[in-house]
């Protein structure tokens, strides 16, 4: 309102300067047009400018949510792998050492032959027989045999077991995985069931050179997956390290 005032007043001003000097009818309106006409024009302006202005900065506005967002699930998205990867890890490498135990070619076993009764009794009491087991490991003519036949079947149960670990914590988790590591995690699965499967079918049909394919498969074909993978997940980690 003040300003509307100020406005008027120096108007006023102007006008009584173009009288005192003589100015005409004619002349006096030319002028009034072209006073008002500016003045129109630069509050226009003004108020024009004033407009885009605040449409710039809600522009900005938004553009900084946008980015803001984008950053936020980039780092969320870091942070999720960065704790997936080393679990990731830890899984397949128990998996891979469980199975090069089962498929190795060299086994150890406690020589329950040499043991007297009292001593038999002492160690089943230590495994995971269960109680029928254990009677049938004293009943047997032929001790070491059926020792390391049920301890063969707890293994192989103790192998599946982290098996299964590893794929369904890929499962669920490989969508936090870069693609080309998630494939090798897959492949490397395929390989380590495979060695596995030999191994089994080979001991249920008693077949020394099946056996030893599983072993063959580990040292050939996992190993050097395995060993890929964990350069993958050192560089990745290494990489989150720098930009957490």
């Amino acid at each position: 309102m003040l300003e509307a005032f100020m406005i008027i007043d120096d108007f006023l001003k102007f006008l009584g300067h173009v009288l005192a000097y003589g100015g005409g009818s004619a002349v006096v309106a030319y002028l009034l047009f072209q006073y008002l006409g500016k003045t129109w024009i630069e509050n226009k302006f003004a108020q024009r400018l004033d407009q885009l202005r605040h449409q710039q900065a809600l522009e900005l506005q938004k553009l900084r949510v946008e980015i803001d967002a984008l950053l936020s699930g980039a780092l969320k998205l870091q942070e999720k792998e960065f704790l997936v990867l080393p679990e990731a890890w830890g899984k397949l490498d128990e998996a891979h050492g469980l199975v090069a135990w089962l498929v190795s070619p060299m086994q150890q076993y406690a020589d329950v032959d040499r043991m007297n009764p009292v001593q038999l009794d002492e160690f089943l009491a230590g495994t995971e027989f269960t109680e029928s087991q254990k009677d049938e490991v004293r009943n047997s003519h032929d001790k070491g045999n059926t020792y390391r036949g049920i301890i063969f079947w707890h293994r192989l149960h103790k192998v599946k077991q982290a098996f299964g670990n590893l794929q369904c914590y890929v499962a669920k988790n490989g969508i936090f995985l870069p693609p080309e590591l998630e494939e090798k995690f897959s492949k490397v699965s395929d390989k380590l069931w495979s060695a596995v499967v030999s191994k089994e079918v080979g001991h249920e049909a008693k077949d020394w050179k099946m056996q030893n394919e599983g072993w063959k498969k580990i040292k050939e074909e996992t190993e050097p997956l395995y060993k890929s993978i964990k350069k993958d997940i050192q560089a990745r980690l290494q990489f989150h390290g720098r930009k957490l």
